[in-house]
């Protein structure tokens, strides 16, 4: 069965954020592939909060003229926009900070979550906070593959004597500790100049396989993640990774000879990137074979089978008139159908 779904997110591709929700993107598009309709609606809650009110109209506003089967929300608080549909199933897609971080966050993903026919939780760290069925990111292993790292370094004018190690991440979200990934490099950069950080934000995703395939490791030291994409991107295309153990990591690396996680200390991460750059002798990294079993194609169709089973439950709630209070009921205290609203 051909599905329609609204997707809703705060975070998409758009000019000067090129790379922002592009996990997002990745599973609109590969649903795309599969034949399903999917509309996007991207509102830019970064600017205010005045743009959740004006998603949460416009959700509305689309729900009541267009019959979806389904609504998927990514991020608990930009469930806040989506709880507004006129009564067709939603699903809600928690990613991280949206449960792990501060305390409002976390409080109004639990209202959302709530509300919503169905939660994915990219781990089992965020489950664990709040229930929901354990979903993480995929990587699309087809765009993300290895480029030769003479021409990848070639096409982005990098030099082909340095050692780079890549932290794709803007330095501006602290969460993602840019100050720790940069003291970590400065602690080996003494007795190695050659040795340099390489941090990429706001580029096109179809651009970041050559970045990946560029530089001889990625650091990732966050404060807080959900299933960072970041990570299996880069195996996919076999750079080596060096990590703290956060959001799922841990189980992203399982059985990958030459990933190394540390503390969330510049001298440990430090320790790690020395490792990663001298491996031993015939050593040969591969992390792409184990990414497979992360592939879009392989995560796309267990969302669809939450969104069977959101569709199928919500007709059931429906009848019982077991509803969201933030929904249009009709005059038997039932939510409207689909389209009736």
């Amino acid at each position: 069965m051909r599905l329609k779904i609204l997707v809703v997110t705060a975070m998409y591709p758009h000019a000067g954020h090129q790379g922002s929700g592009a996990f997002v993107m990745q599973q609109v598009e590969q649903l795309r592939v599969l034949g399903h309709q999917v509309d996007v609606l991207h509102f830019h809650g970064y600017r205010s909060k005045l743009e959740y009110i004006k998603g949460a109209l416009e959700v509305r506003r689309r729900t009541r003229r267009a019959k979806y089967d389904v609504v998927h929300a990514h991020y608990g608080v930009t469930g806040i926009a989506a709880i507004f549909r006129s009564a067709t199933p939603l699903v809600i897609t928690l990613h991280g900070s949206d449960v792990l971080l501060g305390r409002l966050e976390p409080m109004i993903s639990r209202f959302v979550c709530h509300c919503a026919d169905a939660t994915i939780a990219v781990s089992k760290k965020i489950a664990a906070k709040i229930p929901g069925e354990i979903i993480p990111c995929g990587v699309d292993v087809k765009a993300f593959e290895p480029r030769e790292r003479s021409e990848a370094r070639k096409r982005l004018g990098l030099s082909s004597a340095k050692k780079y190690v890549l932290f794709p991440f803007s330095p501006e979200r602290r969460v993602k500790r840019f100050d720790l990934a940069a003291a970590a490099v400065n602690c080996l950069a003494g007795d190695d100049p050659d040795l340099e950080l390489l941090t990429i934000s706001k580029v096109p995703n179809a651009e970041m396989p050559w970045y990946y395939s560029a530089a001889d490791a990625m650091i990732l030291c966050s404060d807080s993640e959900g299933s960072p994409t970041a990570v299996k991107e880069a195996l996919a295309c076999n750079l080596p990774v060096v990590s703290t153990d956060v959001g799922d990591v841990l189980e992203i690396v399982q059985g990958i000879a030459g990933v190394q996680i540390c503390e969330q200390t510049a001298g440990s991460l430090a320790d790690g990137l020395k490792k990663v750059l001298a491996p031993p002798a015939g050593f040969v990294f591969d992390g792409r074979s184990a990414m497979r079993r992360y592939s879009q194609e392989l995560i796309i169709q267990a969302i669809l089978q939450v969104y069977r089973r959101a569709i199928q439950e919500r007709h059931s709630a429906t009848e019982k008139g077991d509803v969201c209070p933030v929904e249009t009921r009709s005059k038997t205290g039932a939510a409207s159908r689909p389209g009736n609203g």
